[in-house]
């Protein structure tokens, strides 16, 4: 899979946020995270975290919290343009990565392995928003993978 997929699925679900009212990204649900803000912050910070053990550096996210659609669409852009850009000079994915933890123990993944985690991830946490909206009473934006294909195909 892709990281391309990953920063259009997340792109297409917080475009499709912005045309909900305001107050679901902040609501309290009873869901995996008390909000579609709580999911999406948690998305971005665990982004954030393993580019950082690609990188080899210690990157902790500054921000705790998003206090819009807008601020978090514009925060997962920088980022992924950020990932992206260092995907492009990138050369052997199967070049292992050590890295601690959050418990502190230490682990060795290669990047290809790392980006695919990534990308599941994301998969996993965009259809904890996807059910949070529709308990919200609204309607959810399809990321599957296949409408990315679709999606990339029609732009050729």
């Amino acid at each position: 899979m892709e990281f391309t997929y990953h920063v259009w699925a997340t792109q297409k679900l917080l475009g499709h946020l912005k045309t909900l009212p305001r107050e679901v990204f902040h609501k309290e649900i009873q869901s995996v995270f008390p909000s579609v803000e709580r999911t999406l912050f948690h998305l971005y910070e665990v982004d954030a975290l393993w580019f950082s053990r690609l990188k080899g550096e210690r990157l902790p996210v500054e921000k705790k919290m998003f206090e819009t659609v807008e601020e978090c669409e514009l925060d997962f852009s920088d980022l992924h343009n950020e990932i992206l850009e260092w995907l492009r000079g990138m050369t052997d994915e199967l070049v292992s990565v050590s890295y601690m933890s959050s418990t502190g123990e230490a682990f060795e993944n290669t990047r290809e392995e790392i980006l695919k985690h990534l990308v599941n991830h994301g998969t996993y946490h965009r259809g904890n928003v996807a059910a949070m909206v529709w308990q919200l009473g609204e309607k959810g934006v399809s990321t599957d993978y296949i409408y990315y294909l679709r999606d990339k195909q029609g732009s050729l």
